[in-house]
């Protein structure tokens, strides 16, 4: 079974992001290095909804937690057995496979109940009555495996059990003690064999290997009598026979402790803390038994598989990123702050898009990607580079785009205008959705500083919003307990941007961009690309202010 292996891009994730991991998990699946399945740790802007919804592909799943689960771990095969089966059985499983349950699940394979050592052996020291086998619906086919049985005559019907019962005495003297219905243990005396008959017992037992004559047989057959041979004795028929008992009748149903595939191993071990079993069952989503696990099993240190794309900071990452071992790293930001356990493959380009590296990796590896994987890695492409207008735009990017936009069959032009006008539009748009959408964080000179950043084809007509976004803006950052919130709001045609102050060093921002603040924002003339022209400077700007 191939290693499964997670594919993320950051939080609040863009259209480069979403992309590059949809597109990296194909080419990792279509080289078979693994089981690639990409995730999101965000909701879908409306651009990359518009790319995904144009090129036919679903959203990667949503991930909150890396945390290791139940299905993580190497779990062993259940030991599942009907509840029809003999406590005999049952027991005989149990020593042979050195376990200390078994589970007991229905036709479905649904768990319906638990049958432990203990169940087992308090079984043996209760005082049964000789009413036993009837009243826990033994079968036939469970008395004759206890008692390593031939069977001689097996009626169509087959009677409802009542009492074991031995014929010891004289044909004649068994009045009081054989009756309709029971189970009849007796020796290889034919006449007591046919009056037990003649009495429509259920059951007759013929103990120390004796056979049964024809008359015997014809009787049985006129009265709908089970016939059976064993080689065992009277007095060990008699003892055994309970053991033919079903586990049903013994099992534990109420209270049950399992756990699903999903179950994360911290619960897992708080649960197992609080009780004394050795192997509890897992079942999957239709309830149906996969598999057990015991305390052993929580002593792996096995952690899902992580690669990164389009980001290299632990706080842009999945929040439990430190309990995940990270295989890769496919980003064109600045190195940041993400630690491994150990050395990885990591690759950082200066282009102005992670969908252009993960295009030249395909290239490479000689690997034609689907038309779809193709549009989505052209969309990304575009939406990062903001068609060739932003700063990070490289000869690369250009070239990747080329190629892969002849492979979609799409018109770059077009395409990018339908894309941007999808993605831009701020009508029926409410600040939280804008302030959340496209935001990173970051650690400058020991402050927390969030900044995000949202495109519109129409810069001049956003007053209708801008006070809305203020206050959020405000509200946010006092939440969060952060000390800076900047917002971009950067029209891609015209090439400039507003930017939004919301908290220290405005004016220190304001004058890296040679702006003048004026309600809590200034015009940036030519500034499109957050990690090239905006970041550079507000760091330039806050160390410069905490350094006068």
């Amino acid at each position: 079974m191939k290693e499964e292996v997670f594919i993320t891009g950051h939080r609040n994730p863009d259209s480069d992001s979403i992309c590059a991991a949809l597109a990296y998990a194909e080419l990792k699946n279509k080289r078979g290095e693994c089981n690639a399945i990409p995730i999101r740790l965000g909701e879908l802007n409306q651009e990359t909804k518009f790319i995904l919804n144009y090129f036919g592909l679903e959203p990667p799943m949503y991930k909150d937690t890396i945390k290791p689960q139940v299905g993580d771990l190497s779990i062993d095969t259940a030991y599942s057995v009907s509840k029809d089966i003999s406590l005999n059985k049952a027991l005989n499983l149990i020593q042979n496979n050195n376990i200390n349950s078994l589970i007991v699940v229905d036709e479905n394979e649904t768990l319906i109940g638990i049958v432990s050592l203990s169940n087992i052996t308090k079984s043996y020291m209760d005082i049964w009555d000789d009413g036993i086998l009837g009243r826990s619906k033994t079968t036939i086919d469970n008395i004759i495996e206890v008692l390593s049985a031939e069977l001689i005559y097996k009626p169509e019907k087959i009677r409802n059990f009542e009492n074991i019962s031995v014929y010891a005495m004289e044909v004649g003297d068994v009045e009081e003690t054989i009756h309709e219905g029971d189970i009849v243990i007796v020796g290889n005396r034919p006449e007591a064999q046919k009056d037990a008959i003649q009495r429509d017992i259920s059951v007759l037992i013929i103990t120390g290997g004796g056979k049964a004559d024809e008359e015997a047989l014809e009787l049985a057959k006129k009265h709908g009598v089970n016939i059976i041979s064993t080689e065992f004795n009277s007095y060990m028929t008699a003892r055994l026979l309970p053991q033919s008992v079903p586990v049903s009748y013994v099992m534990t149903t109420e209270d049950l402790v399992y756990f699903h595939k999903d179950d994360y191993v911290e619960y897992v071990k708080v649960i197992m803390g609080k009780s004394r079993y050795r192997a509890y069952p897992i079942i999957d989503h239709k309830n149906r038994v996969v598999g057990s696990i015991s305390r052993y099993h929580l002593i792996s240190n096995r952690r899902k598989q992580l690669i990164l794309v389009d980001h290299n900071e632990k706080n842009q990452s999945i929040p439990d990123i430190e309990v995940a071992e990270i295989k890769e790293i496919i980003d064109h930001h600045r190195v940041a702050n993400i630690s491994t356990t150990g050395p990885i493959y990591f690759r950082n380009e200066p282009v102005g898009s992670t969908s252009t590296i993960i295009s030249r990796i395909y290239f490479e590896h000689g690997i034609r990607p689907s038309k779809k994987i193709a549009g989505i890695l052209s969309a990304a492409i575009i939406s990062d580079t903001l068609l060739f207008r932003s700063p990070t735009t490289t000869d690369t990017d250009r070239r990747m785009l080329d190629r892969m936009s002849k492979i979609a069959g799409i018109d770059i032009d077009k395409f990018a205008m339908e894309m941007f006008k999808a993605g831009t539009s701020l009508e029926n748009k409410k600040p939280e959705d804008l302030l959340t959408s496209d935001v990173k964080l970051f650690t400058i000179e020991d402050e927390k500083v969030r900044i995000g950043q949202a495109f519109t084809m129409d810069l001049d007509n956003i007053g209708f919003i801008k006070k809305p976004l203020i206050e959020r803006m405000e509200e946010m950052r006092k939440d969060y307990q952060e000390d800076l919130f900047v917002f971009i709001l950067t029209d891609i045609f015209e090439e400039r941007s507003e930017i939004i102050v919301s908290g220290k060093h405005s004016k220190a921002i304001a004058d890296a961009f040679d702006g003048e603040v004026t309600d809590h924002s200034f015009i940036a003339p030519g500034v499109l690309s957050r990690k090239k022209q905006v970041v550079p400077r507000i760091t330039q700007a806050i160390s410069k202010a905490k350094s006068e």
